[in-house]
């Protein structure tokens, strides 16, 4: 079928099919490279006793990082920003662009503040002190979150069927991707956070992770997967408190000298 045979009809159809597919291409290279990059990494709260790397390394792993976990929840609002926006490749790479930079601000928001604490040395937020139950607060804390009134009026906006606003082309594309980026950040902050608590380079954290983030964007039941995300973490987090030893897949640190918050050595 030569380019002149293609109707409007079913150009309409094919671009929203290979934006999609391109985007969750990117997503599954993501997780291609987080998997590479965290091997052998130490999967206790917080990053362990080597906290969250140089600024260099963290910036590049974020990146990574939240597309591989951010990009397959995000999809359908890739989608709508680019349908009336040509060319589609561009606009995709520009929307995603905009996107993956509203994240990175965020995530070097948290990383300055997480390396401020941690040079105070504060022995009290050691796993055997505080810490565990710090890492156990703010787990709790984030499911508690998906139940306010703030979590409900910007998942909503993620997740609104019209087309997000924006110029048109290039430049609209990044517009869309910023808007969204916003209110990706304002909406998912708290399962970072309690991501970072529960295991920063952890794998099988952030794949639950990115199942919550998902479902509760794409599943025709919204407000029952909502309430799931928010027992799952209160679980979580109450688990910390209690019987650490009981969470799957949380790696305790081996001694007291690690903090479950990385906010110390």
């Amino acid at each position: 079928m030569t380019a002149h045979a293609i109707t409007p009809q079913v150009e309409s159809r094919l671009v929203p099919a290979a934006v999609a597919a391109a985007v969750l291409v990117a997503a599954t290279a993501a997780w291609a490279i987080l998997a590479r990059r965290m091997a052998g990494m130490d999967m206790s709260p917080g990053g362990g006793a080597d906290g969250l790397g140089s600024l260099g390394w963290f910036a590049t792993t974020w990146v990574v990082m939240t597309a591989a976990m951010m990009l397959p929840g995000s999809t359908p609002a890739v989608v709508r920003a680019v349908r009336e926006r040509r060319p589609a490749a561009a606009s995709t790479a520009a929307f995603v662009t905009a996107y993956g930079a509203l994240w990175l601000l965020a995530g070097l928001a948290g990383y300055a503040g997480v390396q401020t604490v941690r040079a105070l040395h504060l022995g009290a937020l050691s796993w055997g002190s505080a810490g565990r139950y710090i890492a156990a607060a703010t787990v709790v804390a984030a499911g508690l979150y998906q139940l306010t009134p703030v979590k409900r009026r910007w998942l909503e906006r993620c997740v609104a069927p019209e087309p997000l606003l924006g110029g048109t082309g290039f430049r609209g594309a990044l517009q869309a991707g910023a808007r969204h980026g916003v209110c990706c950040v304002a909406c998912c902050w708290t399962i970072m956070v309690a991501l970072y608590a529960l295991g920063f380079m952890s794998i099988t954290w952030m794949v639950v992770a990115t199942v919550l983030i998902a479902g509760e964007r794409l599943v025709p039941r919204r407000p029952l997967a909502v309430a799931a995300v928010a027992v799952v973490l209160v679980a979580a987090g109450a688990g910390i408190a209690a019987a650490p030893a009981a969470v799957p897949a949380l790696s305790i640190p081996a001694s007291a000298g690690h903090h479950a918050m990385g906010m110390g050595m």
